[in-house]
């Protein structure tokens, strides 16, 4: 497999038991499908461990919009998404294999965003705000207010109805 970004051969390394592809050009790394989620969390040592030798590779590179293709499926584009809904890191996912590429110093920054429990339950509320019902309201009708009877009222006239109408 090569680098999206460089062309140059990915070099293979487990951490965790967890195989996981990075290139020494550019410092980004190929995380296979539902992989990035071991090793986001700053506090597991999965993580601090890729993280640490990752950033011996780090380079700057030219333009981080540029759409790039997928190591695994070279004949599928990447798609551009945010991994956060702070909306800071935009990571790199392949629509067709689900594998995920994180460029130089992105894996460090998702693991600098990564909330405790309390801050994920504030912004659980606070997004839940943000995104509430919108009540709409028409004109009213002079049905409205009137109350339904109860479902055994209901049931008891439904039968009587049968009753009356099969004689």
């Amino acid at each position: 497999m090569k680098c999206p970004r460089t062309h140059t051969a990915l070099k293979k390394v487990t951490v965790g038991k967890v195989p996981v592809y990075y290139s020494e050009a550019c410092g980004g790394v190929l995380l296979e499908n539902d992989t990035l989620s071991k090793f986001e969390n700053p506090l597991e040592k999965r993580g601090n461990v890729l993280t640490k030798h990752l950033s011996q590779f780090h380079y700057e590179l030219d333009s981080l919009n540029k759409r790039i293709t997928c190591p695994k499926c070279p004949d599928t584009v990447m798609l551009r998404r945010f991994y956060s809904p702070l909306h800071v890191v935009e990571i790199d996912e392949c629509p067709s294999c689900g594998a995920i590429w994180l460029d130089t110093g992105e894996l460090e920054k998702i693991q600098s965003l990564m909330l405790n429990e309390k801050e994920r339950s504030l912004l659980r509320m606070e997004l839940m705000k943000e995104h509430e019902k919108i009540e709409i309201k028409g004109m009213s009708h002079k049905h409205d207010n009137w109350s339904r009877r109860s479902d055994k009222v209901d049931a008891f006239f439904d039968l009587a109805s049968y009753i009356s109408n099969s004689w």
